[in-house]
């Protein structure tokens, strides 16, 4: 763990996306990107002074694994003796009554929930498990769908929440590749919820990953 501990926490230094001392609401879904990014915050809270509160918005989009979700992130946060917030939201209803896609639904919904959590309990930072590969990724699905050169620059470091520029967005796993990630939760027997709906082919971004980018690399 000390080689990935210390990338990542150079990134945060050289960066400037924590200071020490402060208050930190970890995104996490349950999913192996956002449980890895908590780990390692974790491991490096105490050195830093963190103070690390978890949010976790239920989407109710894949019924009974939705609440198992819920579940094994509060029981998660129970176990690291750390507080936990957690809600519920009707993606499917919001994106019906705003004509959204239901990723776009989603993805509201959750910085929305990100932003008024943040804001209540004081915190400015809001720390999210995107990684490399999500990077590559969101470049070929802006591509696709005709971005110009600001939005193939693709997401940056740290930057405002798009509910409440107040809040800031930090990134600390930029840099980390996914297979490094998954490298970590194995040695260090990191449990997780897989999320069936991420090899799911009706949605583009899983298309790119599966399909597009596979094809590329070879």
């Amino acid at each position: 763990m000390t080689n990935l501990l210390d990338q990542i926490e150079q990134s945060i230094r050289a960066r400037k996306l924590l200071s020490r001392g402060e208050r930190v609401l970890v995104a996490v879904s349950g999913g192996l990107d956002s449980v890895a990014l908590l780990h390692l915050l974790h491991e490096l809270a105490v050195k830093n002074r963190w103070k690390l509160t978890l949010a976790h918005l239920n989407h109710q989009l894949r019924g009974r694994d939705s609440n198992a979700d819920e579940r094994f992130v509060r029981a998660m946060s129970a176990r690291l003796k750390l507080p936990c917030v957690a809600e519920r939201a009707n993606v499917r209803a919001h994106a019906q009554e705003h004509g959204l896609s239901i990723e776009m639904a989603a993805r509201h919904l959750r910085h929305e929930f990100l932003a008024r959590t943040a804001r209540r309990l004081k915190i400015r930072k809001v720390a999210l498990a995107h990684h490399a590969d999500d990077q590559v990724e969101l470049f070929f699905l802006r591509w696709l769908r005709g971005a110009g050169g600001e939005g193939l620059a693709g997401m940056k470091w740290h930057s405002p929440s798009p509910a409440n520029s107040a809040i800031q967005l930090v990134r600390p796993l930029l840099n980390v590749s996914k297979a490094d990630l998954k490298q970590f939760a194995r040695k260090y027997r990191v449990r997780f919820r897989e999320d069936a709906s991420n090899t799911s082919l009706d949605f583009q971004r899983n298309r790119i990953r599966h399909e597009l980018l596979p094809w590329l690399r070879s």
